[in-house]
């Protein structure tokens, strides 16, 4: 049967950056970003514009709807079937505790082309806040109705066996849970309240007379009495199945619950609110994977970023954000997790992270708040990671050690990856450098072509390589490289003179690019007196100086000042 309720979605929205963006009827829109760059004041502002508020919206500048079943006939029906009259004859709206509104027979003799329609929106769409989620699995006493809303979702669930065993389905798989609704008499009063309990248990009563499941229900516990992760989601997917509304705004809905519930509800979610437009801010990684997996092309991902009092909105596609959460090498990681965070800081390993994250809180804890390190799992990551963080719009610094420029291949795929052609600007001062700290080493490390005879002086007349012969080309091998020597020493094995000045050249050019390399040449040479390497260094670096204000972390200090500009 078609529907022919009044319904109303947005069509476009100007953001206060100057931003336009415009949406299809049936969009899952999701706002993210740090924290405090206005994700839920953007659902705070379209509610405002939905009720006519006149504050002026601090993330949106100007909204378009889309209107249709806009008439006298099919609006005063709808308020028939959903509202209640008052005393004065008006139908009541409270959409929370703070918006309550009343509508007279006389609102619906308004023009319905000349924009006096607005005033119905507020009664056309759902907001469910955390607080409003869980105001709605309260009891109802039935002498003191005040939230008509919450009522209709609990008769309609009584009503409709195949709206009740839908949201058991999902509850089911998520909690193992079900619910029923059931009246009870108590202190005199009326009240008709969710019950909660097992699968089996709620199936078993479905399928009981009615005197037998009154019994079984009323052993049952409260919905309300349970854990505020459940009953928010028995809220949103119950205003999903059983509402009527086109448009949905709902703030945080994987509040209180684990990644795999959140995970879910996003799969949920994405399923319910087929033909219908859902406007969702989130703080969670998990949620957007269960969303993305259900209804991909459904979704649009708006994140903001703050730079000072000022909001930029970008879209993003999510198709990068998709490749991340399915790569190999990448799906394990938290990467996409830096989608929350003001800065990524991406580290070649573990090790890394603990050891840079420890110095970074103890210099400046609100920076660390807003800061996450991820590791990478090698430099030949970096090229991979950064053109997918530059599309999600994820300021991002790299921290490698000085290996980083030992080869000019690699160094180029990275610059490269930054931004089309970037190593050509550096290239000639990059391959001078290499051959000028070769030539220094010369006495120490000896060129190509003695290496090459020396090989050649191992090999027998013998038809196959003996296990003596390949240990020896192994030896000989294992003292050619000298830029291994850069590594071990840092900057105190570049030759003086213009081999210093070519460093200096290349070391400024990378932090113009957030990528930041270590002079001392390997991490571990920030505390030397620790013989160790990796993750068995910093734990027993950790261990032996407990105390970050220890002076032995002067130079590591040092360091990530200058990485994150610290004064």
């Amino acid at each position: 049967m078609e529907n022919i309720n009044p319904k109303i979605t947005i069509k476009k929205i100007k953001f206060n950056d100057d931003t336009e963006i415009v949406f299809k009827e049936d969009d899952i829109i999701i706002f993210l970003g740090a924290n405090n760059v206005g994700k839920s004041r953007s659902l705070k502002d379209i509610k405002d514009d939905l009720l006519e508020s006149q504050k002026a919206g601090i993330i949106i500048k100007k909204i378009e709807y889309s209107e249709k079943n806009f008439d006298k006939d099919k609006m005063t029906k709808y308020f028939e079937r959903n509202f209640v009259k008052d005393q004065n004859s008006c139908y009541s709206l409270q959409l929370d505790r703070n918006h309550n509104y009343s509508f007279g027979e006389y609102n619906f003799d308004c023009d319905y082309n000349s924009g006096a329609s607005k005033m119905f929106y507020k009664a056309l769409f759902t907001l469910l806040s955390t607080e409003n989620r869980l105001n709605l699995t309260l009891p109802i006493y039935l002498n003191m109705v005040d939230d008509r809303a919450k009522l209709n979702m609990m008769e309609k669930l009584k009503d409709s066996e195949e709206k009740i065993s839908r949201i058991n389905c999902y509850l089911a798989n998520n909690f193992n849970k079900g619910i029923e609704i059931d009246d009870e008499y108590v202190d005199g009063s009326y009240s008709t309240l969710y019950k909660i309990g097992e699968v089996d248990e709620i199936e078993d009563i479905m399928q009981s007379n009615r005197r037998s499941a009154r019994e079984k229900l009323q052993k049952l516990e409260s919905l309300s009495e349970q854990g505020d992760g459940i009953r928010s989601a028995v809220a949103i997917l119950t205003s999903l199945i059983v509402n009527d509304h086109s448009l949905f705004l709902i703030d945080e809905p994987e509040a209180f619950l684990h990644p795999p519930q959140a995970r879910a509800l996003g799969n949920n979610i994405a399923e319910l609110s087929e033909n219908k437009q859902c406007f969702l801010a989130t703080h969670n990684i998990d949620f957007i994977r269960g969303i993305l997996e259900k209804k991909s092309s459904r979704v649009r991902i708006i994140k903001i970023n703050r730079n000072g009092n000022e909001n930029q909105i970008h879209e993003l596609i999510n198709e990068d954000i998709q490749k991340v959460a399915n790569d190999r090498n990448l799906k394990y990681t938290n990467i996409l997790n830096g989608l929350f965070y003001s800065k990524v800081v991406l580290c070649e390993d573990e090790t890394d992270c603990k050891f840079y994250s420890a110095i970074l809180e103890n210099l400046d804890e609100k920076l660390y708040q807003n800061t996450l390190f991820c590791a990478v799992g090698g430099k030949d990551q970096f090229k991979i990671i950064t053109p997918l963080l530059e599309s999600m719009k994820i300021e991002y610094k790299i921290i490698a050690d000085i290996d980083l420029i030992n080869d000019s291949d690699k160094l180029r795929q990275l610059m490269n990856s930054i931004e089309k052609n970037k190593y050509s600007k550096i290239k000639d001062i990059h391959q001078n450098f290499l051959s000028k700290y070769e030539e220094g080493h010369d006495t120490l490390v000896k060129k190509q072509i003695i290496i090459k005879q020396e090989i050649n002086d191992l090999f027998t007349d013998d038809e196959y390589m003996t296990d003596v012969t390949a240990k020896r080309i192994k030896d000989v091998l294992k003292r050619i490289n000298t830029l291994k020597l850069l590594k071990i020493g840092g900057t105190s094995t570049i030759p003086q003179g213009q081999c210093v000045n070519d460093y200096k050249a290349i070391k400024d050019f990378l932090s113009g690019c957030n990528v930041y390399i270590l002079d001392c040449g390997e991490i571990e040479r920030f505390v030397p007196e620790v013989d160790a390497h990796g993750n068995e260094w910093v734990e027993e670096v950790f261990k032996r100086y407990s105390d970050i204000n220890d002076p032995i972390y002067g130079n590591a200090k040092e360091f990530i000042k200058n990485v994150f500009g610290i004064d």
